[in-house]
Formats: structure tokens, sequence, C-alpha cells
């Protein structure tokens, strides 16, 4: 808290007493900035070493320091593009700088990047020395390493996502056309799909913002036995747009590839049709009575609102990266409309279907892929 208040108290004075021609000392900002870095303020060693970069006044191992003080700052709050530009300026100034043992291991692997592609082989690292070729001597061969993968930099990203669930119908309260209590009649869950764009926006370096636009097809079934001499089977099918709106966050934001996370959000759902069927039998010799498909949309809520959770494992590969997840949703709302329980003559009177008042949930498995839209 003590460093907090130094750092922040420091900060206050520059700003208010320096201006843009005031021979503020260079030197003396980059121990604030070292300062600010420290106390994990990192969007403020930019501002303070930007302009001193830029200048005339700061040069050599302190400009240098100054460099890297700011690419760290950068590569630690997520951002790569600045990293990236700031890191070939320092290349262009100090071209014989080689990292040292001190160096983060994201700083050596960028600055490894910009010799490797100005065809410089940077010097190897030993046990914290740097290993130089001496004229008539042969240098130690270094022990062979695996190449190691860059870290894997998220960034606002595009993509798609489809997915198999499952559709769990709950009863709420039960009708029936015969008697309710010995009626026992229950739902069964049928397979289906799922598909859409999905977009994700940066909110900081733990979290994510999350909308997709998916169509939604949605089965389920229910068995009934209204009365003691018959049974009968209801198969249900719809249709939907849904709008989820999430939050995402990162398990393991520190991991370089790899990333687990959870999903919290509502989903917004439109329902464009419904329809219905069955097959009614009987115990004797009776033939069963088939109701073709019916259409119930009138029956059904148009407007629903869904709780949703879930969570995931992102596998990512150049620019772009794969998605795993299971997916939780809820409805909240009845799926039927209470006053139309009794319209479709055919259900009621042909199959003796009657809407019990449910809710429907869905277990999802999802698939995607989503390309960053900032390299």
């Amino acid at each position: 808290m003590r460093r907090w208040l130094s750092v922040l108290f420091s900060l206050f004075l520059w700003h208010q007493v320096a201006s843009p021609q005031d021979n503020v000392s260079c030197v003396q900002l980059l121990e604030d900035a070292k300062e600010a870095y420290a106390a994990g303020m990192l969007e403020l060693v930019p501002e303070l070493m930007l302009p001193c970069l830029e200048s005339d006044e700061f040069s050599g191992t302190p400009k240098l320091e100054a460099y890297k003080l700011v690419i760290n700052a950068y590569l630690f709050d997520y951002l790569p593009d600045e990293a990236d530009s700031l890191m070939n300026d320092l290349v262009d100034e100090f071209p014989d700088y080689r990292a040292g043992a001190s160096d983060s291991e994201e700083f050596t692997i960028l600055l490894n990047t910009h010799l490797a592609a100005r065809m410089a082989e940077p010097e190897k690292v030993t046990g914290g020395e740097t290993i130089r070729e001496t004229p008539g001597k042969t240098p130690p061969k270094p022990e062979k390493k695996k190449q190691q993968r860059p870290p894997f930099h998220y960034t606002n990203s595009l993509g798609f996502e489809l997915g198999m669930h499952g559709t769990f119908p709950q009863i709420v309260e039960r009708y029936s056309l015969g008697d309710p209590a010995m009626d026992e009649g229950t739902f069964g869950i049928l397979p289906d799909i799922q598909v859409g764009p999905t977009m994700n926006l940066m909110l900081g370096r733990t979290s994510e913002a999350s909308f997709s636009l998916l169509y939604n097809r949605t089965r389920f079934s229910y068995s009934a036995l209204p009365f003691s001499f018959m049974s009968y089977e209801y198969k249900e099918v719809q249709t939907r747009l849904q709008l989820p709106i999430a939050i995402i966050l990162k398990l393991n934001p520190d991991a370089e590839r790899n990333s687990v996370y959870l999903r919290l959000g509502i989903v917004a759902d439109y329902l464009f049709s419904a329809s219905g069927s069955g097959i009614r039998s009987y115990e004797s010799s009776f033939s069963d009575v088939a109701v073709d498909k019916t259409d119930i949309t009138d029956a059904r809520r148009r407007m629903n609102i869904l709780g949703m959770a879930g969570v995931g494992l992102r596998i990512p590969f150049n620019n772009a990266f794969l998605f795993m997840e299971t997916r939780f949703t809820s409805g909240l709302l009845l799926s039927n409309i209470q006053a139309n329980r009794y319209q479709n003559q055919d259900l009621i009177w042909l199959l003796y279907h009657e809407d019990s008042d449910f809710k429907i949930h869905q277990l999802s498995l999802v698939l995607g892929m989503a390309w960053n839209l900032s390299h």
C-alpha cells in the first residue's frame, strides 16, 4: 500500500508541475515508471516513458531500460501490437543487445523473433551468463532445447459455433384429460442442433463479453396414460432464433496456450414455429390413431428468457482458436400459453393430449472456431 501511495503521489506532483516545455529529468521519470510497473499500474508506464524515448535527452543504458520497461508493460497488459512496434525501435537503436537471464520469457521470445527476422542469430543464455564467440576459440555447444511456441494473445474475435443439445422440459403443473393424479405423463429427451455466428470482445486480461445469433431447433416427446385402456406418445418440434449475451471468465489467464473458461449470461429467445404430432394406442385390438404434424405456434410463448452457464476449453493455433464447451440453458418463463391450452382440437380429441404447464431446459455440447480481429 505504501508503494502505491508513493507512486500515486509522485505522479500527481508530476502532472501538476510538469508540462511539455518543462525540463523534467527523464532519469527521474524512469524511476517513477519502475515504481508504477512494480505496483501493477502498467498503463502509466508508456505515458511516462514514451515522451522520453522520443527526446534527444535520453540515451544509453537508461534509454535501453526504458524501452524494456515499456515493452514488458505492453506485453503484460495484453497489447501485442504496441509491444511489437516498440521492439522494432529497440532493435534499430540497440542492434547488439541480446536478452539476458533477467529478461522475461515473453520479452526474450519477441526480441529473438525480431533478431531472427534481421538475419541476426540471438546469443544463447545459459546459467545467467551470455555466451559470446571469442576469436580462436570454439564456443561450447549449447544444449539442444525443444523449440517453444510463442504465447497466444487473445483479442476481439469473430467466428461460428455448432452445437448438439438435448431438451429437458420441466412440468410446473400437470394437466390431463383423465385424472391428473393417475396420469403420470413424462417428457422424453430428443437430440437436435443449434448453429450461428459468435463474437467476443475483450473486457480485460481475465474477461470477455460474448454475443451470438443462433438458429435453434428443439425437439422433445411426451408419453401419457390418460385412461386405463389407452396411452399416447406426443412429439413436438420448435424452431427458434436466440441471442445469447454472456461474460466469459478465464480460469487460467496466464496460460500461454490452452485456455479454460466459464460462461455466464442470458439468452433472448424468439419462437418462429411449433408443431405437434402423435400416436394414440389401445391395450385391446383397436387400431392406433395417428395425428399428423399440426401447427401449435399460437399455443406457445413467442418470447422467452433463458439463463445460461457453461464451461469450455480454447485451443489456439496461428491467428485463430478452436473452442469446445458444455453449456446449460434454463427457461425462466413457461413455454406454453395457458389460455390456449384447448385450442387445437385434433390433439385434444384425436390424440387425447392436453398441455401441461412446462418450462424448457437444454444441455448442449458446442464446438466452434473464432479468428482474432487484430494481430
